[in-house]
């Protein structure tokens, strides 16, 4: 996530980043990826994360779209990208 040699544009959802995981690594990851979207849920709410990916999606010119979160938000998101015609890829849930 932090290597910089292929184009990239980060969409982050979670709580509270910098409480949960801490100045430096949000710091760290800003300068690997100062157009990030930092969703903080806290402060937010739930976002519309198919919306969020997509504009990403669009915004960066991506080839496609990888998507680490837990079963039920990979699904959708895999699956809506993919009905847009999109490349899309998550954790294969099959343990």
């Amino acid at each position: 996530m932090l290597d910089r040699t292929a184009p990239s544009r980060l969409v982050w959802v979670t709580r509270s980043a910098r409480a949960t995981y801490g100045e430096a690594l949000v710091d760290e990851i800003l300068t690997a990826h100062p157009d990030a979207t930092i969703w903080n849920t806290d402060e937010q709410g739930k976002p519309d994360v198919l919306r969020l990916a997509y504009g990403a999606y669009l915004a960066s010119q991506a080839e496609a779209v990888i998507c680490i979160s837990n079963r039920t938000v990979t699904w959708q998101l895999v699956r809506g990208l993919e009905q847009r015609g999109i490349p899309a890829f998550g954790p294969i849930f099959d343990s």
